[in-house]
């Protein structure tokens, strides 16, 4: 205490009193402090209590538990009260809210699990607007990838365990493509859990990948996919078109063999122009290079027969629609050739007012996304093409042969359902080298001065032309 101050007792209860209390008294005998209504020591069988006993706001006797006496002295429990008392605080009141809050952070803590807002909140979102092939990729993608941090509160994921992660997916052989897919994913996912309220905020915001190792650098210049990107040979053309008819054939004889040998109801398909659904869905993808997908969900009010017109929005883009914006979107003047052979796949139908140009012949609804390669494997053996070709093939040789004619890239890109140039000059800029040399060209023309002429080895400084007279004169004339 400093000069001049006295010592203020807060309660009466002094530790000599506290210690001869607990000695000589009955079991849950208390003693009371004169100074603080309620503040009382209780004797227990080992040593004993400090309490307080106080009337809650609605009038009721409570009684409050301080703390034991072995760790607080009679003055450091007066204190306590003595602060409950002045700051009207309800202590039973107060720990059971700290009780209440601590609980309530243990749930969110659970809540905010990437497992549990996979499995019960972004899933179901997923689910609600995305296609369940994209939806069963994506959850598969995160649970396969991050499964060391699904039980880990979102909030306290960080750049050290992204980092860690990504090594390990290095170690493990994955692409840096498949690395930034897979972590595209998550984040896409921590964003919605901000925009619900989980988190408060992305705590990867911030952070970007570790840099591609040299191996990956490597493999992304090399681009081993660069062959593939090319025009089909005549040959390899010419043995589609005669795989088609191979297998066109082949299907009508094998039903003319069932309709001969006790099945007659079944319809004879030497009447319609194509027997089999993948005749006219491999016809169009060669006319116009349309993505296997997109051929899944085309339907009659995209592909417009009468107006020979084609428009369709994109699958791979389409989910710009969920985020308002705009989507890629095909849209072309049909051929000659493609309309004739899609009117008369249209007859074969029963001329549809509308629903799937390729519909499954058994349920009716939109056929599996790999439903074509069992028949493209089939027309392949019966031309003799090389098993290695792949059915996307065709739509790199749509985009190529634009690029060959001299299409400006930006048609090109727009005609394949891109909605800018890059992809198309990063995986087929080199199918147009040809193309870059002549705009220089074409640039080097209309920039062209006249031709200078070399200056004589006469006087310093002068024009050949100003040398002698007669040039001089000639030059004035």
């Amino acid at each position: 205490m400093g000069r001049g101050k006295q010592s203020v007792t807060m309660t009466t209860i002094t530790t000599a009193k506290a210690s001869d209390f607990l000695k000589n008294a009955e079991l849950r005998e208390t003693l009371s402090c004169k100074n603080l209504t309620g503040f009382h020591l209780l004797k227990l069988a080992k040593g004993g209590v400090w309490r307080y006993r106080y009337s809650d706001i609605t009038g009721n006797r409570r009684v409050a538990t301080v703390g034991k006496y072995a760790n607080l002295k009679p003055e450091a429990a007066a204190e306590i009260v003595h602060n409950w008392i002045i700051n009207n605080v309800d202590p039973l009141a107060d720990k059971s809210d700290r009780r209440d809050k601590a609980h309530k952070t243990i749930l969110d803590a659970e809540r905010r699990t990437l497992r549990n807002y996979l499995d019960n909140y972004y899933k179901p979102h997923m689910e609600r607007s995305w296609k369940p092939q994209n939806v069963a990729n994506t959850y598969g993608r995160i649970v396969g990838h991050f499964a060391p941090l699904l039980d880990r509160d979102m909030s306290t994921i960080d750049k050290a365990d992204i980092d860690d992660w990504q090594r390990q997916q290095e170690k493990k052989g994955r692409a840096y493509t498949t690395i930034r897919r897979s972590y595209g994913a998550l984040k896409t996912l921590l964003r919605k859990a901000v925009q619900d309220q989980i988190l408060d905020a992305d705590p990867l915001a911030k952070h970007k990948l570790l840099e591609p190792t040299l191996k990956d650098q490597a493999s992304t210049k090399s681009d081993p996919k660069k062959s593939e990107r090319r025009l089909l040979t005549d040959t390899e053309i010419q043995g589609i078109h005669t795989g088609l008819e191979l297998f066109a054939e082949e299907i009508r004889q094998q039903r003319r063999n069932s309709r001969k040998h006790g099945k007659p109801h079944l319809p004879d398909l030497d009447k319609v122009h194509y027997p089999h659904w993948f005749i006219p869905f491999c016809h169009l993808a060669l006319h116009t290079g349309l993505r296997p997908g997109d051929l899944y969900s085309l339907t009659w009010k995209e592909l417009n027969i009468p107006f020979a017109r084609l428009t369709k929005v994109c699958e791979k883009t389409s989910h710009a629609a969920r985020r308002e914006r705009k989507p890629a979107v095909v849209d072309m003047k049909l051929n000659p050739a493609i309309k004739t052979i899609m009117a008369s796949w249209h007859k074969d139908q029963g001329v549809p007012q509308g629903g799937l140009v390729f519909p499954s012949p058994v349920t009716g609804r939109q056929l599996d996304q790999q439903a074509h390669k069992k028949p493209w494997g089939h027309v392949k053996r019966l031309a003799e093409l090389p098993a290695g070709l792949n059915f996307y093939a065709l739509r790199h040789h749509f985009i190529s042969a634009l690029l060959a004619a001299g299409v400006p890239i930006f048609t090109v890109a727009k005609l394949a359902g891109h909605k800018g140039v890059e992809m198309i000059l990063q995986h087929y800029g080199h199918l147009c080298p040809d193309q870059a040399a002549e705009a220089l060209d074409i640039v080097a023309k209309s920039i062209a001065g006249p031709v200078a002429r070399p200056r004589a080895k006469g006087k310093k400084g002068k024009p050949d032309n100003q040398i002698g007279g007669e040039d001089k004169a000639a030059s004035d004339g």
